[in-house]
C-alpha cells in the first residue's frame, strides 16, 4: 500500500516546539475529487486564503502582537504622565529675568569671546558671528512679544525699565557682533 502525506501546515505547540500537521493519502483522494470539480476561481481563492493563513503563522516580531500592545500601552501612561503636569505660565518679570539669564549664560560670555578672537578668514567664526547675531535677534523678538498693555500702572513702569535694560544690553552686543563684518 502506498502512502502519500501532505503537508498542511507548521504550528507551534505550547512546549515552544514546531510539529507538522499530516493527511493521510485517503483524505488527501477525497480532497483531489472534490477541487478536479471546482473552477479556477476557486483554485485562486484559496491560494490567497493559504497565503494569508501562512503570513499569520510565520508572523515576524516586529509586527503587531501581544508584545506590540504592551509596548503601546506602555507608551501610553508615558504620554499620560506627561501632560498630566502641565507647565505652570510665568509672570511677566520671570519671562523678562528668563530672557536676561538666557543672555547672560549662554550669549554674552560667547560674543565677547568671539569679538577678541574673530578672523574674518575663518569660516567657523563666520558662522559663529552670525549665529550669535540670530539667538540675540531671537532673544530680542521674545522680549518684544512680552505684552504689558493691560498691567497695572503701578507694575507696569519697573517692567519696561527691567525689559528696555535687557533690550539695550542686546542690542549693544548686537552693534558689537556687527562691526565685525
Amino acid at each position: 500500500m502506498l502512502v502519500s502525506i501532505l503537508f498542511v501546515g507548521e504550528k507551534v505547540a505550547p512546549e515552544g516546539q514546531l510539529y507538522v500537521s499530516i493527511m493521510s493519502h485517503n483524505a488527501m483522494e477525497h480532497w483531489k475529487s472534490k477541487l478536479s470539480k471546482t473552477s479556477t476561481s476557486t483554485y485562486v481563492l484559496l491560494a490567497v486564503i493559504a497565503v494569508v493563513f501562512l503570513v499569520t503563522i510565520r508572523r515576524p516580531n516586529g509586527s503587531k502582537g501581544k508584545s506590540s500592545k504592551k509596548r503601546a500601552s506602555k507608551k501610553n501612561k508615558k504620554g499620560k504622565n506627561q501632560f498630566e503636569k502641565a507647565p505652570v505660565p510665568l509672570t511677566l518679570e520671570e519671562q523678562i529675568d528668563n530672557v536676561s539669564l538666557r543672555y547672560g549664560n549662554e550669549l554674552e560670555g560667547r560674543s565677547k569671546d568671539l569679538i577678541n578672537r574673530f578672523d574674518v578668514e575663518d569660516e567657523k567664526d563666520v558662522y559663529e558671528r552670525n549665529y550669535c547675531n540670530e539667538m540675540l535677534l531671537k532673544l530680542l523678538i521674545e522680549l518684544d512679544s512680552i505684552d504689558l498693555i493691560n498691567v497695572d500702572e503701578s507694575l507696569r513702569r519697573p517692567l519696561k525699565e527691567k525689559r528696555k535694560g535687557v533690550i539695550k544690553e542686546i542690542q549693544a552686543m548686537l552693534k558689537s557682533l556687527d562691526s565685525l563684518k
